[in-house]
């Protein structure tokens, strides 16, 4: 029996409608099986020039643009049709090539013409490119490809060497503290760093009638929630995407709090307790007018332990001498959903209090020197060692660059 094809087919470019798609064909039997789906005989497989074929489909041929500059790595180029590209793929396949992700093959391949900047380049640097596609803002793709051209990597190796300068005389307490730091310093950025792909979730909770909805839609800047004087108009979670400070944020609005026998709002409180648990940050709404700034008894089930800004909302609607206290207070932040007073401040300490620092102006301003862990495989090791590092074991902390970056 013959060894089995060594061919991968790959898509590069992204599923959907689009102009010209794009497959590559990888390993060493890639030409032999894209020939079998060729029609015709093909007399220019060496050429250096793109080649303009036929591939044959079970009913119709599509004419596609081959790079067959290299036998073990060609570009194909068809229509950017779902069903197209679908049907070259099936054929491939049915010929003996196996079907593989781009971001699989990004993480495994040691092709080192596919990065011509680095050459070659480490596991994290494959796992920020792998990622980057999913990026959603301008400041987290910029943040990603900070890693990708090495900023975790660098840091990593700077904590080897500590440890290994320390394991090859007597220790150094400082040495040992500042790799301790480091690690610290890096888990704690995996906060931040989980976050480059997937949105912040925010959930906005509250009592009843304090304006949580229409504090969405002027944080959104769009009316995504419906608004109303009658109390409990909210009865589901609502949520939108916006960006704060070049962040994705996830804003959930929730039915209001109040003692209710209608089965409709129950399950619509029940709804804001599950948001609760899944929320990043919670902005416990309340009632300017009502001189009430944290009813914590009041919201059923409240993390106590979960990250939490008290806004107090329609300020508009209290007296200037009100309004300086309130003003005064730390604990809270007001605001007013009409006017849109106190709203740049509320985002403000959002960012704050999603990325635990105050610097994070500065850190949008300078996001290539950001090093960020970002992936739940770095922090998942990176705990590892550091346990070991409390417990003294610096020589199997040294495995940390193969286990990180190899």
């Amino acid at each position: 029996m013959p060894p089995p094809a060594q061919c991968h087919v790959i898509r590069v470019t992204p599923r959907g409608r689009g102009a010209v798609a794009t497959l590559f064909l990888v390993g060493r039997d890639a030409s032999a099986i894209l020939q079998a789906c060729l029609a015709g005989t093909q007399d220019s497989f060496e050429s250096n020039a793109p080649v303009f074929a036929y591939f044959q489909l079970t009913d119709a041929r599509e004419e596609v643009v081959l790079d067959l500059r290299r036998r073990d790595l060609i570009a194909l180029h068809c229509h950017g049709g779902d069903a197209v590209v679908n049907a070259i793929e099936a054929a491939l396949v049915e010929c003996g090539a196996v079907a593989q992700t781009w971001q699989d093959w990004l993480l495994e391949t040691q092709e080192p013409g596919i990065f011509p900047y680095h050459k070659p380049i480490d596991m994290i640097q494959r796992e920020a490119l792998q990622l980057l596609p999913y990026a959603e803002t301008e400041l987290t793709a910029k943040l990603l490809l900070a890693q990708y051209h090495g900023a975790l990597s660098r840091s990593i190796r700077q904590v080897v060497s500590l440890l290994e300068n320390a394991s090859n005389g007597t220790p150094s307490d400082s040495a040992v503290q500042e790799a301790r730091d480091n690690l610290d310093f890096l888990l704690q950025s995996y906060n931040t760093g989980k976050h480059l792909t997937t949105p912040f979730r925010v959930g906005l909770i509250g009592p009843v009638n304090v304006g949580k909805s229409s504090l969405m839609n002027a944080l959104l800047g769009f009316n995504r929630s419906i608004t109303s004087q009658i109390a409990g108009t909210t009865r589901d979670a609502v949520s939108a995407k916006t960006v704060i400070w070049g962040w994705p944020i996830m804003l959930i609005d929730t039915a209001g709090v109040r003692e209710t026998s209608n089965p409709i709002e129950q399950e619509g409180i029940s709804r804001m307790q599950t948001v609760m648990a899944d929320s990043d940050l919670l902005l416990l709404v309340t009632d300017a007018t009502t001189q009430q700034i944290n009813p914590l008894p009041e919201i059923l089930g409240f993390p106590r332990n979960g990250t939490m800004i008290p806004v107090l909302n329609k300020i508009d609607l209290v007296d200037q001498q009100t309004l300086s206290r309130f003003r005064h207070q730390s604990d809270c932040v007001p605001v007013s959903a009409m006017t849109g007073s106190g709203l740049d401040q509320l985002n403000d300490e959002m960012i704050r209090q999603l990325h635990k620092t105050g610097n994070f102006i500065q850190d949008a301003a300078n996001p290539s020197q950001r090093v960020l862990v970002f992936t739940e495989r770095q922090y998942s090791l990176l705990s590892s060692f550091r346990q070991k590092l409390e417990q003294g074991d610096i020589v199997a902390i040294i495995a940390l660059k193969a286990a990180l970056l190899e």
